[in-house]
């Protein structure tokens, strides 16, 4: 008998500082014309029944906020905070998206809810197709078993997402280099070239 469909929560990971580009990249707008964080809601509400922003600060959505603790580590707090909320309200796992990651698309997240399916107690992270070293830890879906386990990571003073990957069990889907491009820089807007 089949499982039955996961229980899942989208995450817009929203809490950085933004000190890079010199201003806040969720209120950057795509071609589109939605913002960062309305392009990045949008794409995880095509996958997910309930979506929530996690980040430092109030955010300008109707959306469920999930606030980083005051003494804020980096992602690794918003992946922490999110997974603790969705133990807790009995999701299954989260799917997160960082909001910075605009020509992420929700294909791209489509085909990483088809590996985890198979793959439900693993987390299920992108890695650019440009190199297999180039685990993406913010583009995944992690599984709310592995909660503690992040716990574990921040209380050891280990707050690097990558890191904390290599003591978790994963599976890596290959996604475009275009995909997978960060905006961190007003450089950075230009879509990467097909030779970088």
């Amino acid at each position: 008998m089949p499982l039955p469909d996961p229980k899942l929560l989208g995450v817009v990971l929203c809490g950085g500082a933004s000190k890079r580009m010199g201003r806040d990249k969720a209120a950057l707008m795509t071609h589109r014309g939605l913002s960062f964080l309305d392009h990045a809601c949008q794409r995880l509400q095509s996958v997910c029944g309930t979506v929530c922003v996690s980040s430092s600060v109030r955010r300008d959505t109707e959306l469920r906020h999930i606030l980083d603790p005051p003494k804020s580590h980096g992602p690794i707090s918003g992946i922490h905070a999110s997974l603790t909320f969705a133990r807790d309200h009995g999701f299954d796992a989260c799917v997160f998206s960082p909001v910075d990651t605009p020509a992420l698309t929700s294909d791209d997240l489509k085909t990483m809810l088809a590996v985890f399916a198979d793959h439900r107690d693993r987390v299920v992270c992108a890695v650019s197709d440009q190199t297999t070293d180039s685990i993406e830890p913010l583009i995944a879906i992690y599984p709310a078993t592995v909660c503690d386990v992040v716990d574990q990571s921040i209380q050891n003073g280990q707050y690097s997402p990558r890191r904390l990957l290599r003591s978790l069990s994963v599976v890596t889907v290959p996604l475009s280099s275009t995909s997978c491009h960060n905006i961190n820089t007003p450089a950075d807007l230009k879509p990467p070239s097909p030779e970088s």
